[in-house]
Formats: C-alpha cells, sequence, structure tokens
C-alpha cells in the first residue's frame, strides 16, 4: 500500500483528513522542504510556531501526527512532549534529532528509550533521505489507524453500531462536568424496547435484533449530529445524551423518535423517561441522580400506553435553572 492510500483510507474510514503538524526551530529551508514532501500525498500541513501555539491549536484541530525539530530536549522537553499528548492522546509524535545533539544526549544520560517514556512514538535523526522518513509517516500512520480501531472497539456496540454501556459511564461525567461548569443544561433519555423479551422468544433472536439495530438507526437520525450521543445502555435499552438543551425543547426530539418508530415498526412500542442534570453537592452524586431519575420516568412511561413518554418529577419543576 503507498502512503497515498493510506491517507485516503484515513479519510473513508474515519471521515478525517489527513494532517500533519509540524513545529521545527530555526530551519526554514528545511521546513520548506518537509512541506512539499508531504504535500504530495494529499496531507495538509500546517507549520507553527511558537511552542506556546501547539497548545492552543491542538484543542479545536486533529492532526493524526506532529512532527517537531527542537533544540529544547535540553530545557523541559519531556514536560513538553506530555503536555501534547495529554492534549491530543490519539496524535503519533515523530521527533528530529539533529546529528549534534547525540554528544549532548550521551553525557547527560538521556537514552533513546526515554523519549518513548516521554509520550514520543517514534523518532529520526538528521540527515536522513526522503525515503526512510516517507517510512516513518506510513508506520505512524498505520499505527494512528491501529489505534482508532481499538478505541472504537472500546466504545460502540458490536450489534448496532451505537456506542456502548462502558463509554456512556465514562463519557457522562465528563458531560455533567462541563454542563454544571459551564451552567447550560444537560438532558438524558432512557429508552426501552416494550415487551421484548415475548418478542425475542416468540420470533427469534434474528429478528429481535433487527429490532435493535432498526431502533439504533433511528435514534441517530432522529437526534443531532456530532452532538448527541446514543448508547446502547443494556440489553434492550438505550440512552441518549443530549447537552445544551434543556428538558421543554429536548420534547421535540423524543416526539420526533416516537413519530418515527411509529411510522417503522407497527408491532413494537418504546417507552422513554426524561431528566435534566441536577448540581447535587458532587459530580458523582449529580451523574447517579440524573441517571436515577430518568429510570424512574421511565418506569412511569412503561405503566401508559406504547410510545409513551414521562418526565422525571424533579425535572418538571425546573422553570430556568442553567
Amino acid at each position: 500500500m503507498r502512503l497515498t492510500d493510506l491517507c485516503k483510507q484515513i479519510e473513508e474510514k474515519f471521515k478525517e483528513k489527513v494532517q500533519i503538524l509540524v513545529y521545527i526551530e530555526n530551519d526554514p529551508a528545511f521546513k520548506a522542504l518537509l512541506n512539499k514532501f508531504l504535500s504530495q500525498f494529499n496531507i495538509r500541513v500546517i507549520d507553527i510556531y511558537p511552542k506556546e501555539k501547539i497548545y492552543e491549536i491542538l484543542e479545536h484541530e486533529k492532526f493524526q501526527l506532529i512532527i517537531i525539530l527542537s533544540k529544547e530536549i535540553k530545557e523541559g522537553f519531556s514536560e513538553f512532549i506530555f503536555h501534547i499528548k495529554t492534549l491530543v492522546p490519539e496524535s503519533k509524535i515523530l521527533i528530529i534529532l539533529d546529528l549534534m545533539i547525540l554528544e549532548y544526549l550521551y553525557f547527560s544520560k538521556i537514552e533513546f528509550s526515554d523519549f518513548f517514556s516521554w509520550g514520543v512514538d517514534d523518532f529520526i535523526i538528521k540527515p536522513f533521505s526522503l525515503e526512510e522518513f516517507k517510512a516513518k509517516i506510513f508506520k505512524l500512520l498505520k499505527e494512528y489507524i491501529l489505534f482508532k480501531e481499538i478505541k472504537k472497539l472500546e466504545r460502540e456496540d458490536p450489534l448496532t453500531g451505537v456506542f456502548n454501556r462502558r463509554y456512556f459511564e465514562e463519557i457522562i461525567r465528563e458531560e455533567a462536568y462541563r454542563a454544571i461548569r459551564q451552567k447550560y443544561p444537560l438532558i438524558i433519555f432512557m429508552i426501552d424496547i416494550d415487551n421484548f423479551k415475548w418478542y425475542n422468544n416468540s420470533y427469534g433472536r434474528q429478528k429481535g435484533d433487527k429490532v435493535l439495530k432498526d431502533l439504533a438507526e433511528i435514534l441517530q437520525k432522529s437526534t443531532r449530529d456530532k452532538i448527541d450521543k446514543v448508547c446502547r445502555y443494556d440489553g434492550d435499552k438505550f440512552t441518549i445524551i443530549l447537552p445544551y438543551i434543556n428538558w421543554r425543547n429536548s420534547l421535540i426530539i423524543v416526539e420526533r423518535i416516537i413519530r418515527r418508530w411509529e411510522e417503522f415498526n407497527k408491532d413494537i412500542t418504546l417507552s422513554i423517561g426524561i431528566s435534566q442534570i441536577l448540581p447535587e453537592g458532587s459530580l458523582e452524586k449529580s451523574v447517579i441522580s440524573l441517571i436515577k431519575r430518568a429510570d424512574e420516568a421511565l418506569y412511569l412511561a412503561k405503566k401508559e400506553e406504547g410510545n409513551s413518554y414521562e418526565v422525571d418529577k424533579e425535572t418538571l419543576r425546573l422553570v430556568s435553572y442553567l
């Protein structure tokens, strides 16, 4: 496989434009050479200086690879790398070492293995051939793909393709923390398929799996792309995390889900519980309360006719919170 094909694979598989961030000190000619070389493979190259601007751009843009040629290995280089890796753990880091710095590393008792412990993914010693450099880029982008695929397996439900419960339990705390800190509303829906166990036993697991996949697709199409997060919570239960929307406005989304499901499947109904986050003294208490109240509302919805929803009583009391 060629480097151009690998970049195309990343774009198709992850819907990401391949970008490389280049940080090179005091060597404009070398920087121009690398930029020209990488651009021929349909890679977008962004060079940045000074060091402080790296942190700023990494908060807003995604880079598969970061290339660093720095004279700062003597002073705080490990902290510099650690900070970058903390901001963007998915990005691969390639450092370029000047031949002249090797003597300093030797007398400072810095080993190449130390770079990996700091968070560097690979290094190359200057001078080098462009073919050697290309091979390093290819290797690191392959590792990037593998990392993304592993992360996807860890957080995705294999049957429906939505997020799994493990991811929900991780991300709900992050979302809750931001919502409370920045004072914006956060809603969750708890969605359950009515009498699913009976349906599964009566019509077989294959038909039951299709119902789960169909529902997951409708939930994704009914919510806001890249804002709301649809998760398979447990068995036939799904949950949706909806930031930046209060419970009253979220009813539009609930009704859209129910309407689309009624049009799609006449035999099976849904029950939905809704709750909005409240500050409960600690983040953990707030999250536990949010989930518990959505579950209680779901239980009430199940007592009604199918395709019903309920808002929990604490959420109903909210007028203008957040």
